[in-house]
């Protein structure tokens, strides 16, 4: 039977609320329906189904309020991945819900209410027990009563999403929409149907979920417990034998045990333990950005990562939830020659409490997260079985008060009491818990090597060696030492370093000896060579102890406020954060990390807060990158917060502990006590303020006795200022060595053309390193792509880049190109005008790749490859301002050539080879640019002259400038440019030249007319024109009082109210009078350089892409704004939203209410038209530079012709 057409308006009188519309269905097969498509994709009814790509269509009334609405949906088959959105209550385009059935890259379905001015919210995510695949049909039923929401899949009897909205009032009634997604998606058979407003009041609110059932978990346990083994030993092996104690290990949560102190006796039975894998948490690894969540949702940039760690704990057989203290059980079998002995249990990390039993006696105690321990384990280990129990508690102080509640914002994370009233744990969330790093037993002779600190020097090294005797008689000894390269395995020095050494019962001795005159190969990022260190204690032939350090030989030092690697000036390339806490025990994911780091000309990294284990330092190492290795506390001390001298105390050993496990790591370059402490920018009384920069001054010394090769920085965000304090002041503290500013372009400051002038360096200090830790661009979803949805939803920062494209519905590509582009420009200027400066780490490196935490599947995105290109040793760059050329015109660009050659070396004499090239791939024009010698360490511009052709291939396209650096005929640096160019003739559009334009032009937009060939009369006055019976007029640069009266705006709006057309142009203040009722206020812009189209589908935009409204050319080195102001606005059915200009801005916090106020100071609206009796479109856009950017220059005839036509 072939389909039948239903399209149903049933009236009954049973139900109020459609209007006595009772139920709508549409099985879409009436081809010609007539459809209502929002934003400028498409909408189609064909083949029976409709199809969306990048718009939607709406179905009902504005009035509709309570409703269930039913339909099914697909991706088509040749689809990469589902993406079916959705929506209900859409009383506009602002105000809606939106709802997301997703499969492929993550299976969830999502729930939003999109809002006016700061409004949005985000209702829910669930992940899916199934993958939508493309191809296949899915049935959604979404049920919507007064806040409560219900959202049902595949008639499943239990709702996935039931949720309650508390702003529900925000949209409280509207039409249902289908589509939207930049995906093509296929719907069919929509059914809207009446409900009462009582519906839902006797249902609980209860959701779909996996379960576990109990019997399941414990049937796993009993395997997992038969499974377990204990460690054999069977025997020793050579002087020290290192036995590793990693993997299951028993496991009982202490609320299990019906006494306590069963959990260290070893004749307690534990066949009902359950088991762990160490190392590990047990809990999940909630640490920035992947980890977080905000009001019980996760952030929005990792939601596969943040389940698939909730989903590791609750396969758990025990309930992690309920643990908040544990028991560790490891059984080890020991042979008989063991005694005489000394035993170490090494320990490289718990979190937060250990205390260690042997045997059922407590042999040692633990307080921190990050700090290693070694237990001396001698007195308690016994031949045969012994039984090694740790109990570990998950809080250092239980039960914070108020633990949660915010009590600060630092500049990326609202600060709580628990980060200030808890034990230093970085990074991490909701206290991660447990054995996390390696375990280790270590059995030597009494007499051993403790320690070996090596400070190496570019011919050699001089060695500290500390030696303890633990036997109850003195021992003589000799102290050798061999040096091995790692790669070649050939010898570089052998030697008896110490001859008839002795040390007596107890004595504990530092040896120290120089090793010189030797010619190492050089440890640096591009050459990581490293030697195995030997150092052995003998008597005789007898060999007492060894041990071997993997370290290399290079220097890392500041000069004259600069870096200087192995004596060569040094300029810091690299980004963070990295990896490494989505997974600290994968040596894998390290790799592949760091050799996609590499690949990108990446060579340097900052720990951020995660200090980093052997395990990714080792790593480090052996991959060549350099590392600035931070301490473990962030926003220490912030405003006026002062933690308890304990904890103060606690850190700091904890984190001298760190620097003297981790200094013999020859990438560590750089030392960083804390992030973003920032309380040395506190206002006011200094001496508060004096107090804590003596407590972290009273760290850095202490880290220099630990370490004096390496330069440290006080603080990452920490600038010295001499103006604020004085310079005596100085002589004071120990304020480090570097000077660190911190900076989120075009996400909380600035844009990023506000650095192309050297401007970052100006706070230069003399003779300390001016570089930055965190020169931030955003946050890219690191599955999607998108940009990360708190900061979208909440803080609204993505949308001032891009608009609406930066929600979940939008093409992710969007998101992504814009922060590759201020990226990669950023860190180009950086290098371009940096002369004064030290480098730069740019952030946030683990958000240009999806599948960060999965070495098999990690994944560069776009902002990658424009890294790999803004950090080649030679750089070869283009400074451009505007984006938007014409045809014929001169491209107004300088090269730049930029020499951090790691060897020292000058570029000799090169050349720059340019291509212009059309979207296709053609040869536009090209040529080629001498380049004189280049000194390390330097910069050298050239002037080419690059004319577009004025024939293009196409009247408007994005063409690509591509370069070439080539010395000695070998090509050393790459790069390239998207350039929006376009002939005269598109800019100029048709313009009817039988319609009347009547102009008034006070502030020179007659050029811009004149340019595009609008034919037009001009007039003195407004007056003057007003005579004149005109189809348009347009009237520029108004200013009340200085070129017009009010009797001139009076007139203007009664002339529009009887049916005028009229274009207001950079007339701000004047508009405001006009429409005194609609226009309330106009805000200036901060920069002015994006705006972004609330109506893509307007005739206002024809021809003009999603994003050209930015980046406007007017051929100077400025800023290149196309805005000098935007309108606030009271709404009304009769005022219609075009573009808006939202302004770089920081945190948006508060109720709605709150936030939309504050919204309303740094959002307004750029072009807006208002339909009352004519029409007025009222523009602060910079047409003016419609002379010289084809944009400016469409966007004012389209605008014409919206007014002539429409």
């Amino acid at each position: 039977m072939t389909k039948k057409r239903i399209c149903l308006l049933l009236l009954t009188t049973s139900f109020g609320v459609f209007g006595q519309q009772l139920e709508y269905k549409n099985d879409f097969s009436n081809a010609a329906t007539t459809l209502k498509t929002v934003e400028r994709g498409s909408c189609t009814v064909v083949d029976g189904v409709l199809k969306s790509t990048d718009a939607y269509a709406k179905f009902g009334n504005p009035e509709w309020k309570n409703y269930t609405v039913k339909f099914k949906a697909r991706a088509p088959k040749s689809a990469e991945q589902v993406q079916i959105w959705a929506g209900f209550r859409a009383f506009n385009r602002n105000d809606r819900y939106v709802v997301g059935l997703r499969g492929g890259l993550q299976n969830t379905l999502y729930l939003s209410r999109m809002g006016y001015m700061g409004t949005d919210e985000f209702l829910g995510l669930r992940v899916l027990n199934f993958k939508p695949v493309p191809g296949t049909w899915y049935d959604i039923k979404i049920e919507v009563v007064g806040n409560r929401i219900r959202i049902f899949l595949d008639n499943e009897a239990l709702p996935y999403l039931d949720i309650v909205d508390k702003n529900a009032n925000l949209a409280p009634a509207g039409e249902v929409t289908l589509g939207g997604s930049w995906i093509e998606t296929e719907f069919d058979d929509l059914s809207i149907t009446a409900l009462d407003e009582n519906y839902l009041k006797n249902q609980a609110v209860v959701e779909w979920s996996k379960k576990i059932e109990p019997n399941d978990k414990e049937n796993r346990r009993i395997a997992d417990r038969a499974n377990y083994k204990p460690i054999v030993v069977d025997a020793l092996k050579g002087s020290r034998s290192e036995i590793v104690l990693d993997g299951n290990w028993l496991f009982m949560p202490e609320n299990e045990l019906a006494d306590a102190k069963n959990g260290s006796n070893e004749n307690a039975q534990d066949t009902n333990w359950h088991t762990m894998s160490v190392p590990n948490f047990w809990n999940p690894s909630r640490v920035w950005l992947h980890g977080e969540s905000f009001e019980g949702f996760p952030k929005g940039v990792s939601d596969v990562y943040f389940q698939k760690e909730t989903d590791r704990c609750k396969n758990y057989t025990f309930d992690y939830t309920k643990t908040k203290v544990a028991w560790y059980r490891q059984y080890v079998e020991l042979p008989t020659t063991i005694q005489s002995k000394h035993i170490t249990l090494n320990f490289d990390a718990v979190s937060k409490i250990a205390e260690v039993y042997i045997n059922g006696k407590l042999a040692g105690s633990h307080v921190g997260m990050f700090g290693d321990f070694t237990i001396d384990a001698t007195p308690f280990l016994r031949a045969g079985k012994n039984l090694i129990a740790v109990r570990v508690v998950r809080d250092f102080i239980t039960n914070i008060e108020d633990g949660d509640k915010i009590v600060d914002v630092a500049v990326t994370v609202p600060v709580t009491n628990n980060m200030l009233k808890d034990i230093a744990h970085g990074f991490f969330k909701d206290d991660p818990a447990g054995i996390w790093q390696p375990v280790k037993m270590v059995i030597t002779d009494n007499l051993k090597i403790e320690d070996v600190y090596i400070k190496p020097s570019l011919q050699g090294a001089t060695f500290e060696v500390t030696l303890k005797n633990y036997a109850s008689k003195s021992v003589k000894y000799d102290l050798t030492t061999e040096i091995l390269d790692k790669e070649t395995t050939s010898q570089l020095y052998t030697g008896t370093s110490l001859t008839k050494g002795e040390l007596k019962a107890g004595e504990e001795r530092k040896v120290t000896f120089t090793i010189a005159n030797l010619k190492p190969r050089l440890w640096t990022p591009n050459h990581p060579n490293l030697y195995h260190f030997n150092f052995k204690l003998v008597s005789g032939t007898t060999e007492i102890d060894s041990k071997t350090i993997t370290s290399g030989f290079r220097t890392f030092e500041v000069k004259n406020g600069f870096f200087f690697l192995n004596g060569n000036q040094y300029w810091l390339r690299g980004a963070n954060h990295t990896s490494y806490a989505l997974g600290i025990n994968d040596r894998n994911l390290a790799d592949t990390f760091y050799q996609l780091m590499k690949t990108a000309n990446m060579d340097v990294t900052r720990t951020h807060t995660v200090p980093y284990n052997e395990l990714w330092m080792d790593a480090s190492d052996e991959n060549g990158i350099g590392i600035s290795y931070e301490g473990t506390w962030p926003w220490l001390m912030i405003k006026n917060s002062m933690p308890e001298p304990k904890l103060l105390q606690l850190w700091s050993d904890e984190f001298i502990g760190l620097l003297k496990k981790y200094r013999n790591h020859p990438s560590i370059l750089i030392w960083t006590v804390n992030n973003e402490m920032k309380f040395y920018d506190n206002p006011g009384d200094l001496e508060p303020t004096k107090a804590k920069m003596k407590v972290i001054s009273d760290v850095v010394k202490r880290m220099r006795e630990i370490d004096p090769t390496r330069p440290i920085s006080f603080d990452s965000n920490y600038v010295r200022n001499e103006q604020k304090f004085g310079k005596e002041y100085f002589k004071t503290i120990d304020d480090g060595d570097i000077d660190d500013d911190h900076k989120y372009i075009n996400w909380y400051d600035y844009t990023v053309f506000k650095f192309f002038k050297g401007e970052f360096q100006k706070k230069a200090n003399p003779g300390r390193p001016l570089i930055s830790q965190e020169l931030s661009t955003g946050y890219p979803n690191a599955e999607t792509g998108h940009a990360t949805r708190f900061y979208n939803l909440v803080h609204q920062n993505p949308q001032s880049l891009i608009g609406y494209q930066s929600y979940e519905f939008g093409n992710p590509q969007a998101f992504l190109n814009v922060n590759s582009f201020i990226t990669g420009e950023l860190a180009e200027a950086l290098r371009r005008t940096g002369d004064k400066m030290a480098g730069v780490l740019h952030f946030a490196l683990l958000t240009w790749f999806r599948n960060a935490y999965d070495y098999k599947n990690i994944e560069p995105y776009p902002t990658y490859f424009a890294m790999q290109r803004a950090m080649s040793p030679v750089l070869v760059s283009a400074e451009l301002w505007g984006r938007n050329l014409y045809g014929g015109e001169k491209i107004p660009v300088k090269f730049a050539v930029v020499n951090d050659r790691e060897n020292g070396t000058a570029v000799k004499e090169s050349m720059v080879q340019w291509e212009l090239q059309a979207e296709n791939g053609e040869k536009l024009v090209g040529g080629k640019e001498k380049v004189p010698a280049v000194q390390h360490s330097a910069r050298q511009w050239v002037t080419p002259e690059i004319i577009i052709p004025e024939n293009l291939t196409a009247p408007k396209s994005v063409a690509k400038l591509k370069l070439k650096l080539i010395e000695s005929g070998i090509t050393i640096a790459e790069n390239e440019y998207k350039l929006n160019v376009a002939t005269k003739q598109w800019s100029a559009s048709v313009i009817n030249p039988a319609k009347k334009i009547a102009v008034v032009d006070f502030n020179g937009m007659n050029k811009s007319l004149d340019f595009l060939k609008v034919k037009y009369t001009a007039y003195p006055t407004v007056a003057a024109a007003l005579q004149a019976k005109a189809d348009v007029y347009l009237f520029s640069g108004l200013e009340v009082s200085k070129n017009c009266s009010e009797q001139d705006i009076q007139a203007i709006r009664t002339s529009i109210n009887k049916g005028a057309k009229a274009l207001v142009l950079k007339s701000a203040e004047a508009a405001q009078k006009i429409y005194p009722e609609y226009i309330t206020g106009v805000l200036v812009p901060t920069e002015g350089d994006i705006v972004n189209m609330e109506m893509p589908e307007s005739p206002v935009f024809d021809g003009i892409g999603l994003f050209d409204l930015r980046y406007f050319n007017n051929n100077k080195t400025e800023v290149p704004t196309v805005c000098n102001a935007a309108l606030k606005i009271n709404r009304s059915k009769e005022v219609v939203e075009l573009a808006n200009q939202t302004k770089i801005h920081g945190y948006i916090n508060g109720e709605m209410k709150d936030r939309s106020e504050y919204v309303k100071t740094i959002k307004g609206f750029s072009i807006l038209r208002i339909n009352k009796g004519g029409a007025a479109i009222i523009s602060t856009m910079s047409h003016e530079k419609a002379t010289t950017d084809p944009i400016a220059g469409r966007l004012l005839t389209n605008m014409i012709n919206d007014l002539l036509m429409h």
